[in-house]
């Protein structure tokens, strides 16, 4: 039965808000800063991205059981959990092999700085809040508006391949903050694999639903777990 716009709302919020809460408790906060701060932002945009995401993605026809109450295929989803899988283990090779080429002094690749915290946060804020946010809520949204252009089937891959790479440049403030540089070859590196994986998760997205972009988002940082062993 298809949902209600708050219902969906709701749910929106709800299925993102793991990721939030987590916050606090794997970043390193400064002393003076409180737990609540480092979730206001995050909290805000993910309203408003399940408010738009509820409000456009009916009107395009976005799947999504949890979310739409549309009808899940079960059997597509370990396709995409091993999707998911390979591309997080193929991008953290590639990343570790390339390294000469875009790592600045005393940095580390993907393979060599992966702990618990850090696949908590892949799985529940990569996975959850940041799916939510941008394939729920801003490829929904800006499709809409591409659709005034184009066709609807059309207006979605664009919106996809743009949330993509709107997806790669939203990593670039993380990576300033780790590596404290933003050398050519580091932004140069973060957007490519970044914008990568993002045209994955959109593919899942307009194919199969919001559920498989979340799985295959899942996989891949359980493939980036993978590849320290």
């Amino acid at each position: 039965m298809p949902h209600t716009f708050r219902q969906r709302a709701l749910r929106a919020i709800l299925l993102g808000l793991p990721g939030i809460l987590l916050l606090p408790f794997v970043l390193r906060l400064p002393p003076d800063v409180p737990p609540a701060m480092v979730m206001l932002n995050p909290l805000l945009i993910l309203g408003v991205a399940a408010l738009v995401g509820a409000f456009a993605a009916p009107r395009l026809g976005v799947k999504s059981a949890l979310l739409c109450g549309t009808p899940l295929r079960l059997r597509v989803l370990p396709y995409y959990a091993v999707l998911g899988l390979a591309s997080g283990l193929s991008v953290a090779v590639l990343d570790h092999a390339t390294a000469p080429l875009w790592a600045p002094t005393g940095a580390a690749a993907i393979r060599e700085t992966r702990d618990a915290a850090d696949l908590a946060i892949g799985l529940l804020y990569g996975g959850l809040t940041e799916e939510v946010i941008f394939r729920w809520g801003l490829v929904s949204i800006l499709a809409l508006g591409l659709a005034r252009l184009m066709s609807s089937g059309n207006a979605m891959i664009a919106a996809m391949i743009l949330v993509a790479l709107a997806f790669a440049l939203s990593h670039l403030p993380a990576v300033l903050l780790e590596f404290g540089i933003a050398t050519p070859a580091l932004v140069a590196r973060t957007l490519i694999l970044n914008l990568l994986l993002g045209l994955i998760y959109g593919t899942a997205l307009l194919r199969n639903g919001l559920e498989t972009a979340i799985i295959a988002h899942m996989g891949t940082h359980l493939g980036f777990a993978f590849s320290v062993l």
